[in-house]
Order: C-alpha cells, then sequence, then structure tokens
C-alpha cells in the first residue's frame, strides 16, 4: 500500500488550478465512500459533527495533492484549518479528533520539510510514520466508538483516514 500512495502521489503534474475532493481521491488513488449520516445510527450531534469532521479531512487530502501540483503548502493547507477552527467534538470524539488533527500537522511539516528541500520522499520519515500511527488510532476509535454502525459507514471510518494516510 506504501508504495501505491506515494506512487500516486508523485505522478501528481504540477498545475495551479484547485484540485476537487473526488480529484484528490482519483490521484491518490484511493476508494472514497462517504459517510452516510442519514443512515448513521448514531445520535443526531454525532452525526452532525461526523459529517463536518470528514468534511475537514476531505480538505486535508486535498491539500496534501494540491501541495504536489505547485500550490504552496501553507496555500494548500490554509482550508484546512479554516475548516477545523469550526469543528466542536462530543466529548467522546475530542481524542480522536485530536489524533487526526496531530497527524495533519505532522503531514503538513513533513511537506513543508520537502517544499524547502530540508527533507526528500521518505515514507520512513519520522513525522510520516506518527501521522499514520495516529490515523489508525482514530480509526480503532471510531470502530470501538461506533460498533453498531452499518458497513458503509464502517468503511467510510476507513477511507477517510486511510486516503489521509501517506502511508
Amino acid at each position: 500500500m506504501r508504495s501505491i500512495v506515494l506512487g500516486g502521489l508523485l505522478i501528481i503534474t504540477t498545475s495551479g488550478f484547485a484540485v476537487s475532493v473526488e480529484e484528490a481521491y482519483r490521484l491518490i488513488p484511493h476508494q472514497r465512500t462517504e459517510f452516510q449520516s442519514t443512515t448513521a445510527r448514531m445520535a443526531g450531534h454525532e452525526r452532525a459533527y461526523l459529517t463536518a469532521f470528514f468534511s475537514a479531512i476531505d480538505q486535508a487530502i486535498v491539500a496534501k495533492v494540491e501541495s504536489r501540483r505547485g500550490v504552496t503548502v501553507a496555500e494548500a493547507y490554509a482550508p484546512v484549518w479554516k475548516a477545523w477552527a469550526s469543528l466542536s467534538p462530543p466529548v467522546s470524539l475530542r481524542a480522536t479528533q485530536d489524533k487526526v488533527k496531530a497527524a495533519i500537522v505532522d503531514q503538513q511539516t513533513f511537506l513543508f520539510e520537502i517544499e524547502r528541500k530540508q527533507s526528500a520522499w521518505n515514507m520512513s520519515h519520522a513525522r510520516v510514520l506518527a501521522a499514520s500511527s495516529r490515523l489508525r488510532a482514530a480509526y480503532g476509535e471510531l470502530m470501538r466508538i461506533y460498533p453498531g454502525e452499518d458497513a458503509t459507514n464502517k468503511q467510510a471510518f476507513f477511507d477517510y483516514l486511510c486516503a489521509l494516510d501517506f502511508i
């Protein structure tokens, strides 16, 4: 899986136009399963939060793709942090949100290093490994908190976090 994601990121061509969420998933490449809030079995406030949370994750996926297409890392990630600032997690999901946010910070820092030529594409880089570990932990938490969700939403939990992961 590591080489597929890395290969997908490396073949992304340079251009200055914005990337849609759908295009970002195709360019990585990764399957996209959208969270189905209408069929979710959790409380309404949790459904609303997760809809916004996964939308912010989609922005981070777009940012990592755009940063490989000639958009500066700072510019690519600005919408991510704007979306992130509006999130207000339920108590049960604060730790999950914190893990994902820390993973995005690690990824952005790694991409800054590449942009500044302080690092090369190295999927064994400490920031890449830390981000991946945090994203796997966040997925585990979602599965633990929502064991009764249907197969589509469980697949969505996986797809959002896996598509965000570099490895």
